[in-house]
């Protein structure tokens, strides 16, 4: 196998601290800046360390084919993971998936195949299983399974988890995060919780997400299911990477409270981003608003808003969707 060179540029990304965003004296909001890691988003560290455990298991060699379903962004991690490996690669995604991340797939030399968003979870046609079916039918094609890997918390738990800790110097009141896959949460909470057990984990969840009603013990949770605009955050059903029993709280946000907070980003902080980064912002402050000085916290800013120039930051995209108001004057 080759050396994977560009390993080397992920992770020990910054942490800013969101100085338009404190709601009072003492209490502060931090971001880690996973934008950026290579391809623009955190998913580079999972699929560079569950590649690596791949090779190392001997189930990965130079005729693999990798195989994955994704929002876009671990789509992305792949692909630039199996190019620089001499590898071949093949992504699902669903519909909603913004043009400019399957640009970046296919720009490695991956093969993108599309399905509708609005898939029931238990159909071929979800992008998920269509990556899982694919997956199993050459002995050539290694399904990565971001959404039931333990691997993939265990990324951030080994990874951006230490980071975070050692960037505050273990001083963190609060982490706040969204899901999809669950990794993110999951594992980052888990470093944290291990170092300090009083460090608060909340959720943030868009509405129309199955995550918070489940979290909430809504026997009725799989009704909570609708469409949102936000992509890489929340899930239509569970996914055994999410690890519930590590949560304290969790936060609904909706889709203008997300894009609303993203283009505040821009315009007060300096920092383009996607929808997920709104969400998490929107959940701190929301968190922030209720705590008394010192206080400290702390979320993550995923992937970049270039890759969703022709949706949150496009007025004729914002107009259709009724957010128009969002407009910059």
């Amino acid at each position: 196998m080759s050396k994977i060179e560009v390993l080397n540029l992920i992770g020990n990304t910054p942490m800013v601290h969101l100085k338009t965003l404190d709601p009072k004296p003492g209490v502060e909001i931090y971001a880690k800046l996973e934008f950026m890691n290579p391809t623009g988003s955190i998913k580079d560290r999972i699929i560079a360390y569950m590649v690596q455990k791949g090779v190392e298991a001997g189930k990965i060699n130079e005729n693999t084919t990798l195989v994955e379903g994704s929002s876009g962004n671990t789509g992305a991690s792949v692909s630039m993971i199996a190019s620089s490996m001499g590898l071949k690669s093949i992504l699902y995604v669903p519909d909603k998936c913004s043009e400019e991340k399957i640009a970046i797939i296919k720009s490695y030399g991956a093969e993108v195949i599309v399905k509708p968003a609005s898939a029931p979870v238990d159909s071929d046609e979800e992008y998920g299983n269509a990556a899982k079916k694919r997956g199993q039918e050459n002995p050539d094609f290694y399904h990565i399974d971001q959404y039931n890997s333990q691997l993939n918390p265990e990324a951030h738990y080994m990874t951006i988890g230490k980071e975070i800790w050692n960037d505050l110097g273990g001083k963190i009141n609060a982490f706040v995060a969204t899901a999809s896959t669950g990794g993110t949460i999951s594992g980052i909470a888990k470093r944290l919780k291990e170092n300090d057990p009083n460090i608060k984990i909340v959720l943030a969840d868009p509405e129309g997400s199955v995550y918070k009603p489940y979290f909430d013990g809504k026997a009725d949770y799989m009704s909570y299911k609708k469409p949102f605009k936000v992509e890489g955050a929340g899930k239509g059903a569970l996914v055994k990477a999410m690890h519930f029993d590590i949560l304290d709280e969790a936060i609904s946000f909706n889709d203008e409270n997300a894009i609303s907070m993203v283009h505040r980003l821009a315009r007060h902080e300096g920092l383009i981003v996607g929808g997920s980064s709104g969400g998490n912002v929107y959940a701190a402050l929301e968190i922030a608003k209720r705590m008394d000085g010192p206080a400290k916290i702390v979320t993550v800013l995923p992937d970049s808003g270039f890759k969703y120039l022709s949706k949150i930051f496009n007025p004729i995209w914002l107009e259709e969707i009724g957010l128009g108001h969002l407009i910059a004057k």
